[in-house]
């Protein structure tokens, strides 16, 4: 069966303040990879080239009639395609944009949930839907059915290739581990919580309580994280270290 692959070109024009120009380009990347999990879809950064998402960080009046108005509200907004803007992304500059807790608001849920919009889709009455109308804080990042029956119906499914299962699998996981029948290869408080780890899992604990949805794949809160972690820890400026193997 043939691949077929829809590539498409987002660009960064202007970044906020309260994060590093790489880690908002990591956090765009995951937002964007929630819909090209379930899609043909692929999206490849571009800086000279003509793009077909352009993403932006804005205040107030900023050309499109459409202002912002400083701290909370309207937090950003995208066009739908065959608009006179369509691609086009702007995000509230004066928003306090962060990533994984709710101290501020993160940039990988409304991200996640814009690129929805410049793709195509309406919002979802489904609650707990990631193009629900409503910003809530919410970790891991996933998409609900509506979600992925929504995109999938305008982009069709991901065709998977074939692959090669390998014959030694004593130490390969391939589903989440029980929580209760396991042991861990590492613990770490970050952000303030308690993560525990088993290969490519993490488990979050808040207030004593592990939080629903958990295990899930680290990876879903640190893109390229390794898949076999021995140590982690947060350092006193914020950066998460992790290693690998002893």
């Amino acid at each position: 069966m043939k691949l077929h692959i829809i590539p498409l070109k987002p660009q960064i024009q202007r970044f906020p303040w309260q994060m590093r120009e790489d880690k908002v380009k990591r956090v765009l990347q995951e937002a964007l990879k929630v819909w090209s999990d379930v899609t043909p879809l692929t999206f490849t950064e571009v800086i000279s080239q003509e793009a077909d998402i352009v993403i932006d960080f804005a205040r107030y009046w900023h050309g499109d009639n459409l202002p912002f108005d400083g701290p909370g509200g309207i937090l950003a907004h995208a066009f739908f395609p065959r608009t006179h803007r369509e691609g086009d992304i702007h995000f509230d500059y004066d928003e306090s944009w962060t990533v994984g807790n709710e101290l501020g608001t993160d940039l990988l849920q409304v991200a996640a949930h814009e690129f929805g919009h410049v793709l195509g889709l309406q919002h979802s009455l489904e609650p707990g839907a990631l193009m629900s109308p409503f910003y809530s804080f919410s970790y891991p990042l996933q998409l609900s059915e509506d979600d992925k029956k929504g995109i999938q119906y305008l982009y069709g499914p991901r065709l998977q290739a074939s692959v090669q299962i390998p014959t030694e699998t004593n130490e390969i996981i391939t589903s989440a581990p029980d929580s209760c029948h396991t042991d861990f290869d590492a613990v770490s408080v970050i952000r303030g919580e308690l993560f525990f780890f088993k290969a490519s899992y993490a488990w979050r604990i808040r207030e004593g309580r592990l939080q629903a949805g958990y295990p899930a794949l680290a990876s879903r809160h640190w893109r390229g994280i390794p898949e076999n972690i021995g140590a982690a820890y947060e350092d006193k400026k914020g950066n998460i270290w992790f290693f690998e193997g002893g």
